[in-house]
């Protein structure tokens, strides 16, 4: 036996496999037992590599079935965002004049005496103290420009303070190299480098060159976490390893202390690389790469990107506008960087027609204009869009799924809720519901929230056209299908925060599916068919 396969409790030959991670042996029952209280922070399903292209990633130690929990932790650092409003330096909430006030110690404002004593206020509070006078903050409710430099000071007393954060915070990629000479970079250097250094008398203490590699790592590795309004940002050790991929095979979410949730989306194989989706899945290829090429400093080539058709959705595609014909517009390619800023001309699949690059584009951006200034939560303004772009675009274009998307939570929103629906629009929420997921397992297949949430207007729907329909037997089988559509969109959504939509909506599932039992007894009663 090679040395990977000894007891890790006696080093003797061993042949039973921690069932967690599979990178453990035990030669027995009672030396897996006695050797869980050292093995259990470091057990889980993946291992940490390593290589030339991608730096540190996750590879799966074993295969790891769908919703099945990858990675949890908390955060090494969290902080308000660089760009923000007054929040309170001990929760991040929003704060105002009313429910905030100075800290005692160091003046930035806090919403309580506990959020004064936080952990996570030290650092600023500590600097501030040094410097010898106290913060005066003043103008709420608009973005305050003090405020980009908290995040990046804590990472800083990390450095000075606690050296054991550090060690993991400064493994972490910093893209310093990649960032010089960017405007961002050089507004950084002055608004928070230098301004951390002359404020809070640290000229002695960090250099120029130290906080501005703080700066990038905060900017690589930062997680956006929406429990508090407004959202804060957060480092976390391991999730900040797991490779991008816009068709990633994990999700993320987050516990509702701020800790992150990483579970997986699909089925993932022993030896796969552990991927989350750095930006919005449900964006166009170009500005999924344009985003990341800024944000993350790097141009995606990930399957989905190669693949102008998006797995065969043409999630980016125009309709090919020569009479008769019926097919669909894209480039080669989206990811040939050498091109202009335009990119390449687009082609019809189905015929000759070739559309200028310009001319897409020109198209693209008057739709996007159109949708950027459309009122929000009007479902009659939703239809209007589609109506007036399907002509346009390919159905599943990710400027008509944005509508759509909206419009399947919105059909049935209004006070009098799905009973006042009219048939037809009742039907059109399921139609485009289904079309979504169907859209979602193939694009996105690691989305569990968006899935979850269109899963349970799908279960609303299909039980009100159950109702309406004046036959028994009709309703009992709406019923099953909705309560089968339910449990599954219980399942995504089940490990959600309460803060958010998608735990409020897991309670609401929990409530609907012992109502629809209640329901499917009664029937059974009726009916004499068993529910399942």
């Amino acid at each position: 036996m090679s040395e990977e396969t000894n007891c890790a409790v006696c080093q003797k030959p061993a042949g039973h496999k921690c069932g967690g991670c599979h990178n453990v042996y035990y030669c027995s029952k009672e030396h897996q037992k006695s050797g869980w209280k050292s093995h259990k922070k470091q057990c889980r399903p993946f291992k940490i590599t390593s290589n030339d292209i991608l730096g540190r990633f996750l590879k799966a130690t074993k295969d790891i079935k769908p919703g099945e929990i990858v990675l949890q932790e908390n955060p090494l650092i969290w902080g308000p965002s660089q760009t923000t409003v007054p929040v309170c330096l001990g929760c991040c909430k929003f704060i105002t004049t009313k429910n905030s006030r100075p800290c005692t110690k160091c003046g930035w404002p806090v919403c309580s005496d506990v959020c004064e004593k936080a952990p996570s206020h030290i650092p600023e509070c500590r600097y501030t103290v040094l410097r010898g006078d106290k913060v005066s903050i003043t103008n709420f409710g608009i973005v305050h420009p003090t405020y980009q430099c908290i995040t990046v000071l804590r990472v800083l007393y990390q450095k000075q303070f606690l050296p054991e954060v550090w060690k993991k915070l400064e493994l972490l990629e910093s893209h310093c190299e990649q960032r010089k000479g960017t405007q961002k970079y050089e507004q950084e250097r002055i608004s928070i480098a230098q301004f951390i250094r002359r404020f809070f008398k640290l000229e002695n203490t960090f250099t120029e060159d130290e906080i501005m590699r703080v700066c990038g790592i905060v900017m690589v590795n930062s997680h956006e976490v929406p429990l508090t309004e407004p959202p804060h940002i957060a480092i976390y050790e391991n999730t900040s390893l797991l490779e991008h991929n816009c068709s990633a095979n994990c999700s993320k979410s987050f516990t509702n202390k701020g800790g992150v949730l990483i579970k997986a989306g699909r089925h993932i194989k022993k030896g796969d690389n552990l991927s989350i989706c750095y930006t919005d899945p449900l964006w166009g290829t170009p500005s999924r790469r344009h985003h990341l090429r800024e944000s993350k400093f790097f141009w995606c080539s990930c399957s989905r990107c190669v693949d102008t058709t998006e797995f065969g959705t043409y999630f980016s595609a125009l309709r090919c506008q020569d009479s008769g014909c019926e097919g669909f517009l894209l480039p080669k390619t989206f990811i040939d960087n050498s091109t202009n800023d335009k990119g390449l001309d687009w082609n019809c699949n189905m015929c000759s027609i070739v559309l200028s690059s310009y001319s897409a584009q020109d198209l693209l951006e008057r739709i996007g204009k159109d949708l950027a200034e459309m009122p929000k939560g009007d479902e009659r303004e939703c239809r209007s869009f589609i109506r007036s772009y399907e002509e346009l675009l390919h159905p599943n274009h990710y400027y008509l799924t944005d509508v759509k998307l909206a419009l399947a939570q919105m059909i049935g929103q209004q006070d009098e809720g799905l009973p006042a629906v009219p048939d037809e629009d009742l039907q059109q929420k399921v139609t485009i519901t289904r079309s979504l997921l169907k859209l979602l397992d193939t694009l996105a297949p690691g989305e569990r929230r968006i899935k979850g949430l269109l899963l349970y207007e799908l279960h609303a729907a299909i039980s009100e056209l159950g109702r309406r329909n004046a036959d028994s037997d009709g309703l009992y089988t709406a019923l099953l299908e909705s309560k089968e559509i339910l449990t599954e969109s219980a399942e995504l959504l089940k490990d959600e925060p309460d803060e958010l939509q998608e735990g409020k909506i897991y309670k609401l599932t929990i409530k609907n599916l012992k109502e629809i039992d209640v329901i499917l007894r009664a029937m059974h009663l009726t009916i004499g068919d068993s529910p399942s």
